[in-house]
């Protein structure tokens, strides 16, 4: 029997040490390497509720962000709920997903897939700042578990009350949607919503939400009559300016420089901001005055100023704007033809060659073959029908940058080319 015993120590005692050898903390995402099991321990920076995905924001490297999949069946959640009947409340998939609020913070353990992902097999709930209600209801063990597990030590920590002021530095702006994300000198990631009238204040100016940017030291003050359990700002101060202070250069939430390429139809730009060109999902981004941007709106060669935050090696823009080299905000374009001339422009013949096509740019881009300095841009459907050389048809998507153009367009009131007939020559 003793043998028995001290064979059954030893197989225990060595499963224990394979567990603990297998299984590593990561601490920022470049830790987290494909095909390895660990755990992570930070603070939720969003959701993804369409594709069961969330955004952790890692407590050792809170510039960082780590894109945690989740499963809508068996990834299971404790410390999201009470007990019941004396035993601790479990979720296990989408239940428990809809139980994770931004701001909540939690340690994931799962696998390492490709692009910096965990697959998540257990989520944990550590503390929540502000409290927030739950939806679902849990169970009291996990599916195919022997024994209740105990109640004790497994209930969600308690939540301070809502605080009426909150002070920290920006790290996601959302003007369209009326959030911001706000990192506290505590290292606590809150979300403050701010409605439309919301007045932000700088140096005795009053500004809109629109205006600040990430990096920005903030005071906000809470309305503590507003209805729900979310913070709500009643007025904001910027106590630190990022553009003054430099701090931009940290590259925390900030990108900027030249577009290289864009890609109309996945809503992803390339912008090169001097080392090397990173992909920016531009499908939640907005400009300064909370409008929509997409990647149509963009052309490659575009100088454009991005805030937002990185999701492995994808840059998620929340706002953009458009610059000049120096960083200034662009003077407006010149019309190429003179204005004296427009009452006279019906239908216009263009000679030129293509510098921009289709698949890099909303318009099609010329240069004036008599006049190197003239440039054109020409609004064109994919599927337009163009002469090639041959006399064979093809379509205006598939015209290359260096083909030689005649094409014959419509000049509508805002001085806008708009393709007719085009032909390769």
């Amino acid at each position: 029997m003793k043998q028995i015993r001290a064979v059954f120590i030893f197989v225990a005692l060595t499963t224990v040490a394979a567990f603990g050898q297998d299984r590593t903390v990561w601490r920022t995402s470049a830790d987290v390497q494909e095909g390895g099991r660990g755990s992570i321990t930070g603070t939720v920076a969003d959701t993804i509720t369409g594709r069961d995905r969330i955004i952790v924001t890692p407590d050792d490297a809170l510039s960082d962000q780590v894109t945690i999949d989740t499963d809508s069946v068996s990834t299971q959640y404790n410390g999201f709920g009470g007990t019941i009947n004396g035993a601790p409340e479990i979720f296990m998939g989408s239940s428990g997903f809809n139980n994770v609020r931004v701001g909540d913070r939690i340690e994931v353990r799962g696998t390492a897939g490709g692009g910096n992902v965990v697959r998540a097999e257990r989520i944990t709930l550590l503390g929540r700042p502000v409290e927030a209600p739950q939806t679902g209801v849990g169970q009291t063990r996990t599916p195919m578990s022997v024994s209740t597990p105990t109640a004790s030590g497994t209930r969600p920590s308690t939540v301070p009350d809502r605080p009426g002021r909150v002070e920290g530095v920006l790290q996601q702006i959302n003007a369209e949607a009326g959030r911001l994300v706000i990192v506290t000198d505590q290292r606590e990631v809150l979300t403050v919503r701010t409605p439309q009238r919301t007045p932000v204040r700088y140096h005795g100016d009053t500004y809109r939400i629109s205006n600040l940017d990430v990096g920005d030291r903030i005071r906000v003050e809470i309305d503590a009559g507003a209805a729900g359990t979310d913070l709500s700002a009643r007025s904001i101060e910027v106590t630190q300016s990022a553009r003054e202070s430099g701090s931009r250069s940290n590259g925390v939430g900030a990108l900027s420089g030249r577009v290289t390429r864009v890609d109309r139809g996945n809503n992803v730009i390339q912008v090169d901001g001097g080392r090397g060109s990173v992909a920016v999902d531009l499908r939640a981004a907005t400009d300064p005055d909370g409008k929509p941007v997409r990647a149509r709106d963009v052309q490659a060669g575009d100088q454009v100023e991005l805030s937002g935050s990185y999701t492995g090696s994808t840059f998620v823009a929340t706002t953009l704007r458009f610059t000049d080299e120096n960083g200034a905000a662009p003077a407006p374009s010149i019309n190429t033809v003179p204005a004296r001339s427009l009452a006279d422009l019906g239908v216009v013949t263009i000679y030129g060659i293509v510098t921009q096509t289709l698949a890099d740019s909303p318009q099609l881009v010329l240069r004036d073959t008599q006049n190197d300095r003239l440039i054109t841009r020409v609004y064109a459907l994919d599927d337009l029908p163009i002469r090639t050389k041959a006399g064979t048809l093809s379509t205006a998507a598939r015209l290359r940058a260096g083909d030689s153009v005649v094409i014959k367009a419509y000049r509508d009131g805002d001085g806008n080319y708009i393709a007719q007939t085009v032909r390769i020559r």
